[in-house]
């Protein structure tokens, strides 16, 4: 009997060594990058075969509204109507330089469509400037995007002491197969941010600067981190616990990159790009979110209304369970900053946007400064973790059996 229980106290030990080494041995932000690739890209080919019947040109979502099938670049696939917003990326990544209203047989429906020329430029570059390969860089320059952001989530999660795998929070935001699956700008957007967040903890602040220029440059809404990071350094630096410096370059690049930029785009069109969709984007705080709150909820039999109430339920627990975080949360000034400014702007989204059907895309800088704030805290996520991870699969299938 004693030799028994020897044995099996060996046997437990033995066990428990090896869960300890594969704990180790995954402890690095290489594993969450790993996990991103292989989901992203299943989600990919699903949706490639299933629905955009092998042609990754529907991803663009080209209507007839905007684009001249007869002059657009051959192979692209034209539905009838409008279309949808991944058309003018689109347009833009044909030749980042060409800012007309209309190019290449595709006509940009407003002027704040060039303040976003992130992810354009950055398939342009992958498609080596070949039409023909456009639609296939614009998938894939995202799901880079999405790795790289999954790498960058496994850094923060080490440096909060946890398992590098928590990394797959930052990137799990079910709205991003909705950007994906339709050659739109979040993914990238966030991936400079939280590199530029990275390289700042790092006191890189001229890398951090170059990124977050990037970010702005990619998506507007991305403002919100570099106006924390601006009203933290006048704060310091009235207090006077340092001078202007170094640091500064963190906020100054990249609001000079943007108003250079808008500067550029008012030379080109007669009108600040910013200033052509403010009212699309922007409202009186709260009403929006009750009112879409309450509408969805009045035809909750609805498979959309549960989907996006689903939805919706998944990022206020987050929110809220980063809020309650915020005070105690690890990380520094700056992101806890960041953070206050993504929540009122989300809270101040206009009645387009909290009433649409996109699985809360707009969303994506409260959501991923949600993940880090809770990341750098002491709390278990298990729920919140598990919460996205369902949104996740059931977006996931829900954008393979629907265009």
């Amino acid at each position: 009997m004693v030799v028994s229980e020897g044995k099996t106290h060996t046997l437990a030990t033995t066990r428990a060594e090896r869960g300890a080494n594969l704990v180790s041995r995954t402890d690095r932000a290489v594993v969450p990058a790993a996990v991103a690739a292989v989901a992203g890209t299943l989600f990919v080919l699903a949706r490639l075969l299933v629905v955009a019947k092998g042609d990754l040109s529907r991803f663009v979502m080209a209507g007839r509204d905007f684009v001249n099938p007869a002059a657009a670049p051959a192979g692209l696939h034209v539905f009838s109507g409008t279309g949808y917003d991944g058309q003018f990326y689109y347009r833009l990544a044909l030749d980042p330089a060409n800012l007309h209203k209309t190019a290449f047989g595709v006509t940009l429906d407003a002027g704040f469509r060039i303040q976003r020329i992130g992810l354009p430029v950055l398939a342009w570059l992958a498609s080596g400037g070949q039409h023909q390969l456009v639609p296939d860089a614009l998938v894939a320059v995202n799901l880079a995007a999405l790795v790289v952001l999954a790498w960058l989530g496994g850094i923060l999660a080490r440096d909060a002491g946890r398992h590098a795998a928590w990394g797959l929070l930052v990137a799990g935001y079910w709205g991003f197969l909705f950007s994906i699956g339709r050659d739109l700008p979040e993914v990238v957007a966030s991936c400079f941010l939280v590199g530029g967040l990275v390289a700042l903890r790092r006191n890189r602040p001229l890398i951090a600067g170059i990124v977050f220029a990037c970010a702005v440059l990619t998506l507007e809404t991305t403002l919100d981190v570099v106006i924390a990071v601006g009203l933290v350094s006048v704060v310091q630096i009235l207090r006077g616990r340092r001078r202007p410096g170094a640091f500064d370059l963190a906020w100054v690049l990249p609001g000079l990159a943007f108003v250079g930029w808008q500067l550029t785009g008012w030379a080109v069109t007669g009108v600040l790009p910013m200033r052509a969709d403010t009212g699309d984007n922007l409202a009186a705080p709260v009403v929006n979110m009750v009112g879409a709150v309450v509408h969805y909820l009045t035809r909750i039999s609805s498979p959309t209304s549960l989907l996006w109430l689903g939805e919706f339920f998944v990022l206020a627990v987050v929110t809220l369970f980063a809020a309650w975080s915020l005070l105690r949360s690890r990380v520094p000034a700056w992101e806890k900053a960041a953070w206050v400014v993504a929540f009122l702007v989300a809270l101040s989204l206009a009645r387009g946007i909290w009433y649409g059907h996109a699985d809360f895309r707009a969303f994506e800088d409260l959501y991923v400064l949600s993940s880090i704030v809770l990341i750098g805290s002491r709390h278990r996520l298990w729920l919140p973790a598990t919460l996205v991870a369902v949104a996740w699969v059931v977006t996931f299938a829900h954008h393979v059996v629907d265009l």
